[in-house]
């Protein structure tokens, strides 16, 4: 609030006893009693409503009181004086002079006021204020964020556009960076609202991540994303796996999963780090089905995790077109020997041992499987194809 503001308070019936039109444009971020026997002792970090009984002045030395008194308040960055007309029937003019001279504005209270009723309802505008403010930049930061996101989520991104939405965003214009995107699902699946928990989960584990700047959005398909400078401290993978289960808890009819991408080295990579957060939460929805869960892609180290990024249908239709005859139930013992023989490294011995048949029988069935795939079992790319066709079924 403004020192002005102040006379609009009604309850208060305050009086503008001295000021400029300047000076009352004034932000009062708080409100103090004077301590009058050491005024120079007042906050000053500027801004402050200093409330005074007058107690500490007396007639008859030629404004010297005065003047000691209002320099100190000058000098403290105090926005105005509030005095109490009760202790001397009115404001002494010594003072009045004083403000004039030192430029601080002077309000008065009448005797009858409580100096608390002044201080609480100076004090409750002045919170309401700040909160207004607080909202403001949050609500500019989160547009922002939706903007970066909006920007990264439909490439080719322009680089230069992506550097400035970084800043916008209030972050550092120098990397890396790391993009999060989380979702939420009900326990039966069903997406719900993908954004909002997951939103508040993510700004709320990020806060627990000392010294990293942090932007949370939202992207054009609804889930939640962050936007994290990690600097020389990189704790995000650590700050949401030790958060997220507690979070989790918090929430039991709710499913949470996050993705996390590598480090980008600048904010025109944020788009590439972004794909890779969506492929790394598409990973944990196929990884932990009903289950809370956050994969980086760091954690992609196998052909399985690597897999499990990718969608449902697309995993089907290529374990089909690869395992032809042996996806149906007529060739499940086929099925089964495939699966045998490349968890043992592709042993003739070893598989016949572990489904306790003859290796003629193994050979025989291999064979079966090289007919009806078109695959040669001798070759490692073929190998690696079943093997891929069998993770995705």
């Amino acid at each position: 609030m403004h020192v002005d503001d102040l006379l609009q308070l009604d309850d208060l019936d305050l009086t503008l006893l001295w000021s400029e039109g300047p000076l009352l444009a004034q932000e009062v971020r708080g409100v103090t009693a004077a301590a009058p026997e050491a005024p120079e002792t007042y906050p000053h970090g500027g801004g402050e409503l200093v409330l005074s009984g007058l107690e500490w002045w007396t007639p008859g030395d030629g404004g010297a009181q005065a003047d000691r008194f209002v320099a100190a308040l000058r000098s403290a960055g105090a926005a105005a004086l509030v005095a109490d007309e009760g202790t001397h029937g009115t404001v002494p003019q010594d003072l009045v002079a004083a403000c004039r001279t030192h430029r601080v504005p002077l309000l008065s209270v009448p005797a009858q006021a409580a100096f608390r009723a002044v201080t609480e309802a100076v004090t409750e505008a002045v919170h309401l204020r700040h909160r207004q403010a607080v909202d403001r930049r949050a609500g500019d930061g989160r547009r922002a964020a939706d903007e970066w996101a909006a920007l990264a989520a439909a490439p080719p991104a322009d680089g230069a556009a992506l550097t400035a939405t970084v800043g916008a965003c209030g972050l550092p214009s120098d990397g890396p960076y790391r993009v999060v995107v989380a979702a939420c699902a009900t326990k039966d699946a069903t997406p719900g609202d993908g954004g909002g928990p997951a939103a508040g989960a993510l700004a709320e584990a990020l806060a627990h991540a000392p010294g990293t700047p942090f932007a949370v959005g939202r992207l054009p398909g609804g889930e939640a994303v962050a936007l994290v400078a990690t600097g020389a401290g990189d704790t995000v993978r650590a700050t949401l796996g030790d958060l997220w289960p507690a979070l989790r808890a918090c929430a039991p009819d709710r499913i949470l999963r996050a993705g996390i991408s590598g480090p980008a080295r600048t904010a025109e990579l944020t788009g590439v780090a972004l794909e890779q957060a969506r492929y790394a939460l598409a990973a944990a929805r196929q990884d932990a089905p009903g289950r809370s869960r956050v994969t980086a892609v760091e954690d992609l180290t196998s052909l399985a995790s690597l897999l499990a990024g990718v969608p449902r249908p697309v995993r089907t239709a290529f374990s089909r077109t690869v395992l032809g005859p042996l996806a149906g139930a007529s060739h499940r013992m086929l099925l089964e020997t495939l699966e045998v023989f490349l968890a043992r490294h592709g042993s003739w011995a070893r598989t016949a041992e572990a489904l306790h048949l003859h290796v003629n029988t193994v050979r025989y069935r291999i064979q079966r499987i090289e007919l009806l795939t078109g695959r040669d079992l001798s070759r490692l790319d073929h190998k690696l194809d079943l093997r891929a066709a069998l993770l995705c079924r």
